[in-house]
């Protein structure tokens, strides 16, 4: 079988401390999030914001401290960094970064909340947000989701946050590294910057309008372009094109055009039990 051809783009190492130029775009469905949730307290919960939405409420990277921080480059609303703590939130940033339709921030908020009797404080890891849909993640090790506390603390989470149409949720390592999402999503990050000329976009979309759904290789075969194999990897981390990303793309897999309903992001399959 041939393999899918890769390309490298210039990135940053887990722990690097050369930070890329930030040159972020508009994130719409994130400040939409913002505004609608404001700087009023509900009852039992505070969000505070950062001075500038969307940015960090907090800095996870320092130059001191003897923890591990994970640093990952981010390039599909401009180029930008996501910083994080664990190794189940650099692996968070890769997916989201990869999935079209799906915006995220990391380290977005402070949540002051009444549990127990006590006021307790809580910086969710991440806020993934689409037009339709909004969640604040807390990324953890399988083990961790699992322990008594953590379970009760999101439940509480989850019920403060209901009145306001926004989920919390708990994100275990057997969820982010379940299936091949996240080895997709590596390779299609390397396409972020591969320009498709708008004939090899036209010539796509009538070779699918013709018949659907095309193999990788058939439709790669059917183009006229100098680099087909890299224009239909950037095209479905474009969301152009679809696959099944639960399982490994090969020169076997099946591609599709988006319906006109637009694109649903594939990132919620991996919270769901039926993948295939």
């Amino acid at each position: 079988m041939v393999g899918l051809l890769t390309a490298c783009p210039p990135q940053l190492g887990t722990n690097s401390r050369y930070l890329l130029t930030p040159s972020p775009k508009p994130r719409p469905a994130l400040e939409l999030v913002r505004a609608r949730l404001g700087d009023s307290p509900v009852d039992g919960l505070t969000i505070g914001w950062p001075p500038a939405f969307p940015d960090r409420i907090r800095n996870v990277i320092t130059r001191s401290g003897t923890r591990r921080r994970y640093v990952v480059p981010c390039f599909r609303h401009g180029d930008r960094e996501a910083h994080g703590e664990a190794f189940e939130e650099e692996a968070a940033f890769i997916l989201l970064d990869a999935c079209p339709g799906i915006e995220f921030q990391e380290q977005p908020a402070r949540f002051t909340f009444q549990w127990c009797g006590e006021t307790c404080q809580h910086f969710p890891d991440l806020l993934v947000a689409t037009p339709q849909r909004c969640e604040f993640w807390e990324c953890k090790r399988a083990e961790e989701a699992e322990r008594f506390w953590i379970r009760k603390r999101s439940d509480r989470l989850r019920e403060l946050l209901a009145p306001l149409r926004i989920g919390y949720r708990v994100v275990s390592g057997s969820e982010l590294f379940a299936g091949s999402f996240l080895d997709n999503a590596k390779r299609l990050r390397r396409f972020a910057k591969h320009l498709v000329s708008l004939s090899s976009e036209a010539e796509v979309r009538a070779q699918l309008d013709r018949e659907r759904p095309l193999s990788f290789q058939q439709l790669a075969c059917r183009l006229r372009s100098a680099s087909p194999q890299s224009d239909l990897m950037a095209l479905t981390y474009q969301g152009d094109l679809l696959a099944n990303l639960a399982i490994k793309l090969t020169m076997q897999s099946q591609l599709y055009r988006p319906s006109d309903d637009g694109i649903l992001p594939w990132v919620w399959q991996l919270f769901d039990t039926d993948r295939s």
